[in-house]
């Protein structure tokens, strides 16, 4: 078994030099059980061979041999978070030496905090875009059987869902994507050429939030012989910020800010499942349901 960071690696797996700094020192008693690649003290990457607790056997050290020692440290073993005395040495945190679970308390409240200020950031963004001409654009692809040797197939076609800044859906299309002679396609999928203008129709001239290949499908017009032209200019960002991925899904799970209690990750929010629902998403991140938009456009002449 091979970690790539020590945050991965379980309770139950340490190195010899941990094993030796013990309370009570072990040493290995069984095989390198994994490895882990990570930083150093050093701050170079170097790669630690992982030994099982379970197999480790005391060393020969006696217990007034170890009074002894601890007699000798000049620190102790007491977490100054929690107070607990663990097995292991303590952890260094903001000036602190913790437990390992008071580190991860810790560290799960400053993510927190950073999801908070991040959430009204994300508030003026939707809010801005919602101010906007825009098109809240939802794709899925319908996928090709794989070859016989495993490739993948161009998708056979597409769904393109679009919504406007008060959610109302102006545009839903399965477009086909395959050519004439390939089987498989949706029977009610529509020409490359008529998905082609209904696509760029209902985005001219709007803001595009994307959610989904919408660059794969036009890519697939265009060798079809059907381009649909769209201005660059009007697609909201959707690469890697320096601190935050900004792609919308990415801002979507930074939103909700929901953290696995074990690992401290962001979790990935379910997907909405169409461009009126990631409208809804968006109408929450600015701070509004948007329920009086939607009873905004259902009046007469709305």
């Amino acid at each position: 078994m091979r970690y790539e960071r020590w945050s991965d690696v379980p309770a139950g797996l340490v190195t010899r030099t941990r094993l030796a700094d013990a309370d009570q020192p072990r040493r290995p008693g069984g095989p390198v059980r994994a490895r882990v690649r990570d930083f150093n003290w050093r701050g170079k990457a170097e790669t630690f061979d992982l030994y099982a607790v379970a197999e480790s056997v005391p060393t020969a050290a006696t217990g007034r041999q170890l009074a002894a020692a601890a007699q000798r440290r000049a620190v102790g073993r007491g977490c100054e978070g929690c107070g607990g005395v663990g097995q292991l040495p303590l952890l260094e945190h903001e000036g602190r030496r913790v437990c390992a679970a008071c580190r991860h308390v810790a560290r799960l409240a400053e993510k927190h905090e950073a999801l908070r200020v991040r959430r009204a950031e994300l508030a003026g963004w939707a809010g801005a875009l919602l101010s906007e001409r825009l098109a809240v654009v939802w794709v899925e692809l319908t996928a090709a059987p794989l070859t016989g040797s495993g490739r993948a197939r161009p998708p056979l076609a597409g769904r393109v869902q679009v919504a406007d800044e008060t959610g109302l859906v102006l545009e839903d299309v399965l477009v086909r994507l395959a050519g004439p002679r390939t089987g498989g396609a949706p029977a009610d999928a529509v020409s490359a050429g008529e998905g082609a203008g209904r696509i760029a129709r209902a985005l001219q001239g709007r803001r595009r939030l994307v959610w989904g290949p919408l660059g794969e499908v036009t890519a697939r017009l265009a060798v079809l012989g059907h381009p649909a032209d769209l201005d660059r200019a009007l697609a909201v960002p959707s690469g890697h910020g320096i601190l935050w991925p900004d792609d919308v899904a990415s801002r979507y799970a930074q939103w909700c800010g929901e953290l696995d209690p074990a690992t401290g990750k962001l979790r990935t929010p379910w997907p909405p499942g169409s461009a009126d629902r990631l409208w809804y998403v968006l109408a929450q991140m600015a701070g509004t349901d948007g329920a009086g938009a939607v009873d905004e456009a259902a009046q007469p002449g709305g």
